[in-house]
């Protein structure tokens, strides 16, 4: 007999009701006995396959009749009962009535608690359901359908970590192995991102495995977006001028770019939550929260971000993070300078932290010119003790003084771009007092390693206000082209040496049109240098124009100028020097 009688199936029309009558004639408990005992395996079997045929068109009531005999049976539903457990789960219970929420609810609950060998299978069932959202959001904000089927899930997940320590390490593994392919549709990684970032608020203990894997994931796709794509994209979307209103015809971002189109939504996601959580009630900052998370994102920010090169957007969340106030700012200039001082920091370390430096000091809104000024007076104090601590080793080579060049090319490109605030009242002076003569005209020939267009744009600052004069020393560095090759073992010559930095600057303009929405009050746009001036043949930014437009776009480091840049060569400084003055203390509480 049956467990499942064709007459208790009420299959009505899709047009009239999707729901289908299930119901047990037979006492659940005793069939899973039956079959455990091998009396009778053939009604477990049906009864299987029946759940599966159903599916999600199972009734409310019938639904809840059935959890609440499978809760009575949680005792015996051992290993045994696996293939009945995992049938149970695959039904979509989270948008359904109050009474399947709650029964469904706790049989999750019971079931691990009696049986934690069967956390991890809950667990990946509840992480699966953040993938089946398929209610299109706006504006990255889901709809009230999608709220109360989220609240669902995240209450049992809640539950299950605070009733089974176990649970964390299941969860973290778990998030990792689901997240959505780079591509997947966008609202899958917007959904998805949306949940793990609603983890965080109510299980803060894994904040920072959260946020690595996010961070981990989101750089993959920022990898997958070469900036020039979104270059162009952007000049196509400032000519082309459509007469209709709506989207018949025009394709959206995510169909031009649907990788870039997922990155986006998802940094909209985690802006908005830094936000949220920095400010909980939307206008004051929370200090205590603020500093909480900026401790868990300056680690993630250490060991995921600063070691990649070459990304375009991600590192922005550390860029609005430190916005909030001056002390978390001079905190993360602190962190970055801290790691170029320090000899036992890996030479990329080192060099791409100078690059960080460069940037935010260039772009930021946020720092005040006085931090500006500080932090150049540390990087000319060190570069000067460099000098004097290489008696022996005066000689251009990149790859034996990467550091050294590094942390010029990042004076000379701080200057350039913030030379109007830096001139201003006694701001002059201080420049003066930098030393920048000394700097460009000793043997290492720091101009030589920087990328041109930073080295016209310093150049023709630094002759306006008599601070060096640099360009008898580019003329000079244009006529000895030749690349520099090392010898061998044997003495033969085997590989050319990098003879010019990267232009790599990572706060350079932001590029994805729907989080830039956070970025953009706190962004400091190029305006131009003072003159573009092409002494001894050195060509200017502008193409040999006197005056730069400031109206125009940020082209400070424009790619046409900089042209293919060789790939940083990460290989260890042999050298030492002195004790090197560390970035003033200053009080970060």
């Amino acid at each position: 007999m049956s467990i499942l009688s064709s007459s208790r199936l009420d299959l009505q029309s899709p047009v009239k009701a999707k729901a289908v009558r299930f119901q047990l004639d037979y006492n659940l408990k005793s069939l899973l006995l039956d079959f455990v005992s091998e009396k009778d395996r053939h009604l477990y079997e049906e009864l299987l396959c029946r759940i599966r045929s159903v599916g999600q068109e199972i009734r409310d009531d019938d639904l809840t009749q059935l959890l609440k005999e499978a809760r009575g049976c949680i005792s015996i539903l051992d290993t045994n009962f696996r293939l009945f457990v995992q049938v149970v789960l695959i039904l979509r219970w989270a948008h359904r009535s109050t009474e399947v929420v709650e029964e469904y609810k706790g049989f999750l609950q019971e079931l691990c608690l009696a049986h934690n060998y069967y956390t991890k299978q809950v667990i990946d069932h509840l992480v699966t359901c953040f993938k089946t959202d398929n209610e299109l959001w706006e504006d990255c904000e889901p709809n009230d359908e999608s709220i109360k089927s989220i609240k669902n899930i995240h209450h049992v997940i809640e539950s299950i970590l605070s009733l089974i320590p176990m649970s964390k390490e299941i969860l973290i593994a778990s998030l990792k192995k689901n997240y959505p392919y780079i591509k997947k549709p966008s609202h899958e990684h917007e959904v998805y991102v949306y949940n793990m970032l609603l983890i965080t608020n109510y299980h803060p203990a894994i904040r920072e495995d959260i946020f690595n894997i996010l961070i981990s994931k989101l750089i993959i796709l920022d990898a997958q977006v070469p900036r020039s794509e979104l270059e162009s994209a952007m000049q196509v979307d400032d000519t082309e001028v459509f007469e209709i209103d709506d989207n018949n015809g025009v394709e959206t971002d995510a169909e031009k770019n649907p990788i870039a189109h997922s990155l986006d939504v998802s940094l909209t996601l985690i802006f908005r939550h830094i936000r949220l959580h920095c400010f909980p009630d939307s206008t004051n900052l929370d200090w205590d929260r603020t500093k909480t998370l900026y401790s868990t994102l300056i680690k993630v920010f250490e060991t995921v971000i600063l070691p990649t090169h070459g990304i375009n957007h991600v590192q922005f969340l550390m860029f609005y993070l430190v916005s909030f106030k001056p002390a978390l700012s001079i905190s993360f200039l602190q962190t970055l300078w801290k790691k170029v001082i320090n000899p036992s920091e890996a030479p990329f370390i080192r060099h791409t932290s100078v690059f960080y430096i460069a940037s935010i000091l260039s772009r930021a809104k946020y720092i005040s010119v006085s931090v500006v000024q500080e932090m150049l007076t540390e990087m000319s104090k060190w570069t000067q003790s460099y000098i004097a601590g290489q008696e022996d080793n005066l000689c251009f080579d990149i790859r034996l003084h990467l550091v050294f060049y590094t942390t010029c090319q990042a004076m000379f490109y701080v200057i350039a771009f913030r030379y109007k605030e830096l001139v201003e009242g006694k701001g002059l002076v201080l420049l003066q007092g930098l030393n920048l003569s000394k700097i460009v005209t000793c043997r290492l020939n720091p101009l030589r390693a920087c990328v041109p267009v930073v080295a016209t744009h310093f150049a023709s600052v630094a002759r306006k206000f008599q601070l060096a004069y640099c360009y008898t020393i580019m003329e000079h560095n244009a006529r000895s082209t030749l690349p520099q090759v090392p010898a061998d073992t044997n003495g033969t010559s085997s590989i050319a040496l990098q003879t010019q930095l990267d232009a790599f600057f990572p706060f350079d303009p932001y590029l994805l049109p729907r989080s830039y929405e956070f970025i953009e009050p706190i962004y400091r746009e190029y305006c131009g240098s003072i003159e573009e001036a092409g002494a001894g043949g050195v060509r200017s930014l502008g193409g040999g124009e006197e005056e730069a437009d400031e109206d125009n776009d940020d082209d400070f480091l424009d790619s046409s100028e900089i042209g293919h840049q060789q790939q940083q060569m990460a290989c260890s400084p042999n050298f030492s020097y002195s004790t090197s003055p560390g970035f003033l203390q200053m009080n970060t509480h």
